[in-house]
């Protein structure tokens, strides 16, 4: 049998022999691949409403995310700026503070500038800061810009 380049040219012969390498070879590359992937489409999908993924070392369970949410939706947004709120959860550690920076227009759209402060006091008192844009949709909704 002669093969070029994996390909039997003898019609004869099958695929078969060469089968349990392809599949060992095939196996070690979805085992490196998989990781990659899931790290991808897992971490964005815990801080989806914030939009893009950010690289943070503050783990926000989801009841921080929801407290976040509640206090941009109900004290920040529409208000003036310098409009500021808090939030905190004993049961992660977890705390911060949102404030309105400016508003301001982009693509014909009401927006505004916002400024999260996170802490945590896992292990130690950690702070972090982000500048996110938001929008409001037509659906009255807020979204990243």
């Amino acid at each position: 049998m002669k093969k070029v380049f994996g390909i039997c040219t003898n019609a004869d012969q099958r695929w078969s022999a060469d089968l349990p390498m392809w599949r060992a070879t095939m196996s070690t590359v979805i085992k490196a691949i998989i990781p990659i992937f899931l790290g991808l489409f897992i971490v964005p999908a815990q801080a989806q409403w914030l939009g893009p993924t950010w690289e943070t070392n503050i783990v926000l369970t989801q009841l921080d995310l929801d407290m976040i949410h509640a206090a941009v939706t109900e004290q920040i947004h529409g208000k003036g700026v310098g409009a500021s709120a808090s939030w905190s959860n004993p049961a992660s550690y977890n705390w911060g503070s949102i404030r309105l920076v400016k508003k301001l227009a982009l693509r014909d759209q009401q927006c505004e500038e916002l400024e999260y402060t996170m802490r945590t006091a896992r292990p130690e008192i950690y702070s972090e800061h982000y500048h996110f844009t938001s929008c409001l949709q037509p659906d009255g909704t807020w979204k990243i810009a």
